[in-house]
């Protein structure tokens, strides 16, 4: 099939026919309302992820009359790997009003109601499927793009106490693993105990380890995400010392702590993945020191990092992942789930300036000062329109 079109034009030497080439845009627009209903789904369905088919909507009355909105929970085919994270959180964990805001478009913020989440506390995130705690016990996984559940069995625990929580895995995949850890006086009630918590999915218990630790100057949980990297689950403290738990023989070992000046017990700091890495990001007070640092398994060194390259960070309590920039000026960035005062733009760190910035206002700042967050009840999340096929925990997909 010849893939030239024709058309017909002027000039002063009279009529005379001019070929377009592929890649090259006709003069005269064509009206969308030409297309019929068929056409305009096409391209909705293959060309459109759900986010930018609501921002073609709200171009033009043109544009909605054509292509009807739909709601940014509508079921899609695949995931968007060409957005940005999302910041999500509530103020009030009472309500179902949850805001979604986005850094990618000028800290656009959705509002969603999600009556299944009042009550519930956010506590991780991966894949766009949130970690949900209610109640004592009660623990589940939630995808509020899809609205879809995925009840799990209660916590082996009186409450939820834990320091850290993750989960290796997508838990649609047959191999997910919820990981969680607390440390807990022993019953000596004169040294202190590690206590794991794993349960794998299909299984209906969870399963529990506890090791002696006896010097917590060695080794003491912080409050933030493990990570799960080459099949062990990797925990650190205020020191940056590393704790690693191994599931095949449930091995609990606290590494010897890589020597760094700068690491304090005062402030945290935020274990992440970043292409087959293990980076650290270390805070000082008020954020007004921000630092990266590589892990070398050869020496066990703390390297530090200047450069992110095309990577950004996702830092928070509740997750912490790296991601490649969808555009140039979001690569080598530090973004931390925290706003501007005035309730608009997500800050972030740039490595380039040393600076916090904000987009889509005039904001630049050396700490954390005239910003707001680190709210209870929030995380990022990866946008994710894809529906599960299996919802039942308890029957893995085969």
């Amino acid at each position: 099939m010849d893939n030239r079109t024709n058309r017909t034009g002027n000039d002063k030497n009279g009529d005379q026919s001019e070929t377009l080439t592929r890649g090259e845009v006709q003069g005269a627009a064509i009206p969308w309302n030409v297309l019929n209903a068929d056409m305009v789904g096409l391209i909705a369905k293959n060309y459109l992820h759900r986010l930018d088919y609501i921002h073609f909507c709200l171009a033009s009355k043109a544009n909605r009359d054509v292509m009807p909105m739909v709601k940014l929970t509508s079921s899609c085919t695949t995931r968007c790997t060409d957005l940005s994270p999302w910041l999500v959180f509530s103020r009030d964990k009472c309500h179902d009003v949850y805001n979604f805001v986005n850094p990618m478009h000028n800290n656009e913020n959705y509002l969603m109601h999600l009556p299944d989440l009042v009550g519930a506390t956010i506590r991780f995130q991966k894949g766009g499927w949130l970690l949900m705690s209610k109640g004592l016990t009660s623990i589940f996984f939630y995808n509020p793009f899809t609205r879809e559940k995925i009840n799990l069995p209660d916590l082996p625990v009186d409450m939820y106490s834990f320091s850290g929580i993750t989960f290796s895995s997508s838990p649609t995949s047959s191999d997910c693993i919820i990981f969680a850890i607390e440390q807990m006086p022993a019953s000596d009630g004169m040294s202190n105990e590690i206590y794991i918590y794993f349960i794998t999915r299909g299984a209906a218990l969870w399963s529990i380890c506890n090791f002696p630790n006896p010097n917590t100057e060695k080794f003491m949980p912080l409050h933030n995400t493990p990570v799960f990297y080459n099949g062990v689950f990797y925990c650190v403290d205020y020191n940056g010392t590393l704790g690693v738990f191994n599931l095949e023989d449930c091995s609990w070992k606290v590494l010897e702590k890589p020597p760094h000046q700068q690491f304090s017990g005062m402030y945290p700091s935020f274990l992440v993945e970043c292409a087959g890495k293990i980076l650290l990001v270390n805070l000082g007070h008020l954020g007004a020191s921000v630092r990266v640092y590589r892990l070398d398994f050869l020496k066990m060194e703390w390297d530090v990092v200047g450069n992110l390259g095309k990577h950004m960070l996702f830092i928070g309590y509740t997750s912490c992942f790296s991601a490649i920039a969808p555009n140039r000026r979001m690569e080598n960035k530090i973004y931390f789930p925290r706003l501007c005062l005035n309730g608009e733009g997500v800050v972030f760190y740039s490595l380039e300036t040393g600076n916090y910035h904000s987009f889509g206002i005039q904001h630049s700042a050396n700490n954390f000062y005239d910003t707001e967050g680190w709210y209870t009840n929030c995380t990022w999340i990866e946008p994710n329109w894809s529906k599960a096929q299996v919802l039942d925990w308890l029957n893995p997909p085969l």
